[in-house]
């Protein structure tokens, strides 16, 4: 068989576009067992858009323990409190603390029995609320009653202030500055 000029041109551009594909292109893999191609298909690059790779919020940033706050004379937990005790509920996922101690506080007005007994239901309310969220820490609660408030100061704007539950983890320091001890 004769090659001529044209036949030439056309092998030697075929040559070439076969080494320009092998650059571009997955390496092909043979088989020694079986002979067999194991290339992966060269699909066109396009170009991807690329997202900004941030790293996890770190668990002391991404959530706190809080403290919630109840009406005048009551236990009962109010929308805004669970809205906000959910989230406590899914810091608590996140930094899987073996106990958390609820502490219950009221204002100081009434007697300081009825106000230690009206601290451990808010307290107590906490903890049933986060158990029925799921939260698997053990849950201690504990009541100050009147003795440890957050605002000093006499009228609503104290008061409101101090009627609350306080979350805290073993070793959290409490309104008084001592540290929180689990039973």
């Amino acid at each position: 068989m004769r090659f001529d000029r044209a036949h030439i041109t056309l092998a030697a551009g075929a040559v070439l576009t076969l080494l320009v594909a092998g650059c571009a292109s997955p390496a092909t893999i043979v088989k020694p067992e079986t002979g067999v191609n194991d290339a992966v298909a060269a699909a066109p690059i396009s170009p991807t858009p690329t997202r900004a790779v941030e790293a996890p919020p770190t668990v002391a940033a991404a959530c706190t323990i809080s403290r919630v706050h109840f009406a005048f004379d009551s236990a009962l937990l109010d929308g805004e409190t669970r809205t906000e005790l959910k989230a406590v509920a899914a810091c608590l996922e996140q930094k899987r603390p073996a106990t958390v101690v609820i502490e219950g506080h009221t204002d100081e007005r009434g007697t300081s029995g009825y106000n230690v007994a009206l601290g451990n239901r808010r307290a107590d309310s906490v903890r049933a609320y986060l158990k029925d969220l799921g939260v698997g820490a053990a849950l201690q609660v504990i009541s100050f009653g009147k003795e440890l408030p957050l605002v000093s100061g006499a009228g609503e704007q104290a008061w409101s202030q101090n009627r609350r539950a306080e979350l805290r983890l073993p070793g959290d320091q409490r309104s008084d500055g001592r540290l929180v001890a689990a039973r």
